[in-house]
Formats: C-alpha cells, sequence, structure tokens
C-alpha cells in the first residue's frame, strides 16, 4: 500500500503536466489561427492587430530565410582536390570549414554545374570552390 500511494501520485502529475502543455500549445496555435483568418479585416474590437501582424511579418521572413538557406546561398570554401570522377560529372575535395554553413573541414563529393570545372580539378591540387545547395546535392559553380 505504501508504494501504490507514491506512484498514483506519479502518475497523477505526469498526466496533468501532460495535458496542461497540451493546453499550451493549442492556446498558441488559437492565435496564429485567429491572426490568420483576420489578415485581411479591419482592426475588431479586443484583437491585438499589431501582435498579429508582427506574428505573421515573422512566418514570412522565415519561410524566405530557410529557402534562401536551401538553394540559391552561394558557399565558399578551400579544398584539396582528393579524387574526380567524369562519368558522373562529380569531385571529392578534401575541404575546409564552411562558415556559412556551420560545417567543419571534411571530405566528401560535390557534383559540378559545367562539365568543364572538372578541367580545373586535378587530384592534389589546392582549389577554391563556390558551390550552392540544389535539393539535397551541393554543386559547384566556380573554381580558382
Amino acid at each position: 500500500m505504501k508504494r501504490f500511494a507514491p506512484l498514483s501520485l506519479l502518475a497523477a502529475l505526469a498526466s496533468s503536466g501532460a495535458a496542461f502543455g497540451q493546453a499550451a500549445d493549442m492556446k498558441g496555435m488559437g492565435m496564429k489561427q485567429a491572426c490568420m483568418d483576420m489578415k485581411d479585416m479591419k482592426d475588431m474590437k479586443g484583437m491585438n492587430m499589431s501582435a498579429c501582424k508582427d506574428m505573421m511579418k515573422e512566418k514570412a521572413a522565415d519561410s524566405k530565410a530557410q529557402g534562401a538557406s536551401k538553394n540559391g546561398v552561394v558557399h565558399k570554401t578551400s579544398a584539396v582536390v582528393k579524387g574526380v570522377d567524369r562519368a558522373n560529372d562529380k569531385v571529392t575535395l578534401a575541404h575546409d570549414q564552411v562558415k556559412t554553413l556551420k560545417w567543419p573541414p571534411m571530405t566528401m563529393s560535390f557534383g559540378v554545374k559545367d562539365k568543364s570545372l572538372l578541367d580545373k580539378l586535378v587530384v592534389g591540387k589546392k582549389v577554391e570552390v563556390e558551390f550552392t545547395q540544389q535539393g539535397s546535392d551541393y554543386v559547384i559553380s566556380s573554381v580558382k
């Protein structure tokens, strides 16, 4: 019986915490939904339109930032060419840190935007490369 009481208390606290967390999530969702539903309406009594507008601006900015980071940002690094695969238009580089992606130095394969770039990528040569993300691939657009 003594063991049952603490277990019951623990179970009750756990379930009430889960319910509280779920309610808090729904409260935020309700505000977002209310803001989205009101975006084309004029100020309504009791509604904080300024907060709604700020929330919608933040959401739009977040969406733009995520899209930009995925496809279109040009990343630069120094690297040593470790291998060239002309049949598949790929090159393996041991590259330095890529600050824009918060990558440490590592060795990995890249695609090339133009096959003529493969002529500049000679095994053992140190190069400066620029690349972008295209879907889940990283593609070299410039070699110096």
